[in-house]
């Protein structure tokens, strides 16, 4: 068995290495890697969701011939083949798709993910979200590299002015001491070092979790009490979410949701944890719920 599986690789390999165009070029990485890729990549692949739909926005849909198992969006995506989740992705799959470009996540890629591609001498490109002020620089970055320059200018000019509307509505505001809930079982937040984080803090959010040391901080309902949040925002990543059940949940706990003043509110997960086109309407929603009356003639999202 073994040894069949890793004919299987070689031959992917052989075939992977035969579809490399012959103009290529060094790049530098976001982890400060040297990678040879392409000038003009023709076959895409992204190792999570939200690599998957920066190439769609860059236009460049067409070009891709995978993607992770959650990438749904946009909807053409979904019609894409599956190379396994963005924690564990299957190489032979990978490489019988022959990509001449692979985008990885530092975040959301394991290390050896990166290697083991590379090892096979698929070109690996790693990408670094960092903070959501951050993000539009990334996208330009990503359109020079993919042959897209003026869409990567266009999709960063777009996130930038997203981000430039809500700092203009909140302008002043007092922040709100806020609960993002991400995982019900257990009950796990978003730490200082998470791109949610600064998401909530740009959003006029004041995130409770902040002083806990872990970057997914699991918490017991008496912290959460102690804290008192004025809005607590369900974001669960968990597939198969009870939402009705859960926002009744929240609004009838006792010293928690119950409390006079306290709001329990919603927001897809999709467009908060996805460092993506998407994350600038994503602050903007978030922003709405935490400040309503900053946005007094816009529906709640």
């Amino acid at each position: 068995m073994r040894l069949s599986r890793a004919i299987a690789l070689l031959v992917a390999l052989v075939l992977c290495l035969a579809s490399l165009p012959a103009q290529a070029r060094m790049v530098t990485d976001e982890m400060g890697r040297k990678v040879q890729v392409p000038d003009q990549p023709q076959r895409l692949i992204g190792l999570t969701p939200s690599l998957t739909e920066v190439f769609f926005a860059l236009g460049l849909g067409d070009k891709v011939v995978g993607a992770t198992t959650w990438a749904d969006y946009p909807p053409q995506a979904r019609k894409l083949t599956r190379v396994g989740p963005y924690v564990s992705p299957n190489m032979e799959r990978i490489l019988a798709l022959k990509p001449d470009l692979v985008l990885a996540n530092k975040d959301g890629n394991p290390p050896w993910v990166v290697e083991r591609l590379g090892q096979l001498g698929v070109p690996v490109y790693v990408t670094v979200p960092g903070t959501p002020a951050e993000l539009p620089a990334g996208m330009e970055r990503l359109g020079d590299l993919l042959g897209a320059p003026q869409a990567g200018k266009r999709l960063a000019g777009k996130l930038r002015q997203e981000m430039a509307e809500v700092a203009r509505r909140l302008k002043g505001a007092t922040p709100r001491s806020t609960l993002v809930v991400i995982g019900s079982r257990p009950l796990v937040s978003v730490g200082e070092e998470t791109m949610n984080h600064h998401l909530l803090t740009m959003a006029g959010g004041a995130n409770i979790a902040a002083g806990v040391n872990q970057r997914w901080p699991r918490l017991n309902l008496e912290y959460i009490i102690e804290a008192k949040p004025q809005v607590i925002i369900l974001s669960t990543m968990e597939r198969g979410q009870n939402l009705e059940r859960d926002l009744a949940y929240w609004r009838s706990l006792p010293g928690v949701g119950d409390r006079p003043g306290v709001r329990v509110e919603w927001i897809s997960s999709d467009i908060i944890d996805r460092p993506g086109p998407r994350l600038g309407q994503g602050l903007k929603n978030l922003a709405r719920l935490i400040h309503p009356e900053r946005f007094p003639q816009e529906p709640k999202p």
